[in-house]
């Protein structure tokens, strides 16, 4: 009897009943809005204290569908529209329970400041915005305050310029990754005070510059592949009898997934041709430009005529995804750790030219930067105001000053790509206003 029952209970965990309870282990419970109608609870006008509680009175509120917001917001899927500084929002949804899953996300896009609770509990806290719906970890915040039966999931997004959007789902036990979360806040705190930056800025001098790729290599990947030391040497040294004092230098990750060691190396040879020219180097460590998947070996030869015909991003976007962040935090901290007290590295440029899915990816970048303590200022171009150490922008067009005022009014900085003699963009109505606001800049590019 007891071995007929072990065979029935050895049956019964893999017939298709017990099959497809796993099948359904992956639980959506609030979706995104788009494609979906969701409706929600909301105000903008401000409510009581208590209005995340699951008691909390909210009969009075509209109703709306989801993805609130305005249509001057880019890529936004608006629902109800929501024109106004603030609003808050409060759905009720029921969970079968008991609570025994693994991992849960919350699906999100924000613009711009946003709070998030669960049965009056805060289980997602950001600041700024994002530009797409972001998966984020919140398993062990719903696991201490989720429960069977209704749960009410609250939250506040507040605008104070340009767009505003929100919207937000709850998953439970998905086969997507989440993001790795940035306490942003400490983030912020931890970057230069101004003033530390007009020191270090005035130290450095004025920086004249260019973006360099030597004129072997097709890209990044076969620059740091096969380090061209001859060619670097010869073309420093025309750079120098030019005036430039420092060069901006992409690097390639997957070369340092495939040899680290030798990349740091390479690296360390590049910083000694360029000091003997009296050169320095400000590194830029990850880009999203253009073709998204690059390869190691032989690279194609270029497009004649056409601009950058092989550049490729780095890492490149599969390599960006959530479970490639453990190997590219070490690249990051290798990298930084190991030039951090380096006098010939100017700046680390952490991204290049981020898109906007990208910021979850800027953030950690800069966190794990800082994680590695450089002597070294941080910036990016795009998407990092509220990061960096140094301002910095590319323009391609003929320079406003007022525009420039603007970006440097708080922090000095670095016009990081500049020169399009075809937009007008030339250097002698570019350096002299360059050179009156007392802005570094880097042409793109040199050979």
């Amino acid at each position: 009897m007891k071995a007929w029952l072990r065979l029935w209970g050895f049956l019964l965990l893999a017939s298709p009943i017990s099959q497809a309870a796993d099948a359904r282990r992956a639980r959506v419970l609030i979706p995104t809005t788009e494609p979906q109608l969701v409706l929600w609870r909301y105000t903008t006008v401000k409510p009581g204290d208590d209005w995340p509680a699951p008691g909390f009175d909210d009969s009075g509120w509209k109703r709306g569908r989801g993805g609130f917001g305005t249509k001057a917001t880019p890529g936004t899927y608006i629902g109800t529209v929501w024109n106004t500084p603030d609003i808050w929002l409060r759905k009720a949804f029921e969970f079968d329970g008991p609570v025994a899953f693994k991992a849960a996300i919350l699906r999100i896009r924000h613009d711009e400041d946003v709070e998030v609770f669960v049965n009056g509990k805060l289980i997602f806290k950001n600041a700024g915005y994002l530009l797409c719906v972001t998966a984020y970890d919140v398993t062990d915040e719903l696991k201490r305050t989720l429960k069977p039966g209704t749960n009410v999931v609250a939250a506040h997004c507040r605008q104070t310029t340009g767009g505003q959007y929100i919207d937000l789902g709850i998953e439970l036990d998905s086969e997507d990754k989440p993001v790795k979360r940035v306490d942003i806040e400490k983030l912020r705190a931890s970057r230069w005070p101004a003033e530390k930056a007009k020191e270090w800025y005035a130290k450095v001098g004025p920086v004249c510059g260019c973006n360099y790729l030597p004129r072997t290599a097709v890209n990044t990947t076969e620059m740091w592949q096969n380090l061209d030391e001859k060619t670097i040497d010869e073309e420093l040294g025309w750079a120098r009898e030019c005036g430039i004092n420092s060069v901006r230098v992409f690097v390639q990750y997957i070369v340092y997934e495939a040899e680290p060691r030798k990349l740091i190396e390479r690296m360390e040879r590049f910083l000694e041709i360029a000091d003997g020219h009296g050169i320095s180097v400000m590194f830029i460590l990850l880009d999203d430009c253009f073709k998204s998947e690059p390869t190691l070996g032989p690279q194609p030869d270029p497009v004649p005529g056409v601009h950058n015909s092989r550049w490729t991003s780095s890492p490149g976007n599969r390599r960006k995804q959530p479970e490639y962040w453990p190997e590219l935090e070490k690249y990051v901290k290798d990298v930084v750790g190991h030039f951090a007290s380096d006098k010939r590295v100017l700046v680390w440029d952490l991204y290049n030219e981020p898109k906007p899915e990208s910021r979850p990816l800027l953030e950690a970048a800069f966190a794990w930067a800082r994680a590695a303590d450089p002597s070294q200022p941080l910036t990016t171009c795009w998407r990092a105001e509220d990061l960096w150490d140094i301002a910095s922008f590319h323009n391609y067009d003929p320079p406003k000053a007022a525009e420039l005022k603007k970006i440097i009014a708080e922090r000095p900085g670095f016009c990081t790509e500049c020169i399009a003699r075809t937009r007008g963009s030339c250097f002698e109505n570019v350096l002299p206003v360059f050179a009156e606001l007392n802005i570094g800049w880097y042409m793109w590019g040199l050979v």
